[in-house]
């Protein structure tokens, strides 16, 4: 019932929820930015990384699916949690965000437990573990119990257009930041110099000429913090056709470079294109492959 595997890191997968207060947004900016939570309850210690981790927000409802990329652990002063808040964060654990859900959705609740997943209401300082019922539940409301069929691009347009208006309406970034943060989602500005020192041709053609390439996100942008907007390791530098085929997960990368196309893909586009799958590929740099990791877990279509 789940996109993720039951096991992980050698144990089941547990599901985890957070809770954010109304008018706390400035904390979750935060928590996306250095792609970490906190907690002040006992319960956190027991979080460990691959399980899956869902937010509340309260009076607003369920807005983040998250998977934990590091075990839970006690802040310190050389890793102090980064929230100035006043509150006593016991533990703190990276998150990579899945999804974020636009507007929040409030199942409502009856007898003090909410409606369709039967949790008891979420209050502030908890830290409940779901069961396996509660986290297929939850999950559903994020798409992946009944999945929609796959976005067209203006539909994935229309999410990328969605993103960049809430990122300008960021208040903890400065207009320099902003410009560079919404100039990457089109490959332009610091995110494709800093492609450029890595890459420096088309992976699929050998097209060495710049002009006519693309800088693409690996890991899509709008799904990524701000330093991965920016970072060079999460980007290639493609052909327009063959950016078209990757951003839409059409094909993949494995670590050596080998392109593999989706069973999805009717194969006469590859011929029509005259795309070779076995063409020279190139390995891939360690930071490189975290982003392509994710990319064939999460956008390309199996």
């Amino acid at each position: 019932m789940s996109d993720l595997p039951d096991v992980a890191a050698g144990r089941p997968r547990l599901a985890w929820v957070g809770a954010l207060s109304a008018g706390q947004e400035s904390n979750w900016e935060i928590c996306k930015e250095k792609s970490l939570w906190g907690s002040g309850s006992n319960s956190a210690g027991a979080v460990r990384e691959g399980d899956e981790f869902f937010l509340w927000q309260s009076g607003e409802g369920w807005f983040a699916r998250c998977i934990v990329t590091t075990d839970s652990r006690v802040p310190k002063a050389s890793d102090p949690a980064p929230w100035d808040d006043g509150r006593n964060y016991k533990w703190i654990f990276g998150i990579r965000v899945i999804k974020e859900l636009v507007p929040r959705f409030n199942p409502g609740s009856t007898n003090n437990h909410q409606n369709i997943t039967g949790i008891p209401n979420i209050r502030l300082g908890q830290f409940p573990r779901l069961s396996h019922e509660e986290s297929n539940a939850v999950r559903s409301f994020f798409g992946l119990l009944n999945p929609l069929p796959d976005p067209s691009d203006a539909e994935i347009e229309l999410q990328n257009d969605d993103h960049e208006e809430i990122l300008k309406q960021r208040t903890i970034l400065g207009p320099r930041e902003r410009e560079q943060l919404v100039l990457a989602r089109r490959g332009q500005g610091i995110f494709r110099q800093n492609v450029e020192l890595f890459e420096k041709s088309c992976r699929v053609t050998g097209l060495q000429d710049a002009q006519h390439l693309k800088a693409s996100h690996i890991k899509p942008w709008r799904s990524s913090n701000d330093d991965e907007k920016l970072d060079g390791n999460n980007g290639l530098l493609l052909s327009p056709h063959v950016d078209h085929l990757f951003d839409r997960g059409w094909i993949l990368f494995d670590d050596n470079g080998v392109l593999v196309p989706s069973p999805k893909l009717d194969l006469l586009v590859l011929q029509s294109w005259r795309i070779e799958p076995d063409r020279l590929p190139r390995p891939f740099l360690p930071r490189q492959r975290e982003y392509l990791e994710y990319h064939r877990e999460f956008v390309f279509k199996r």
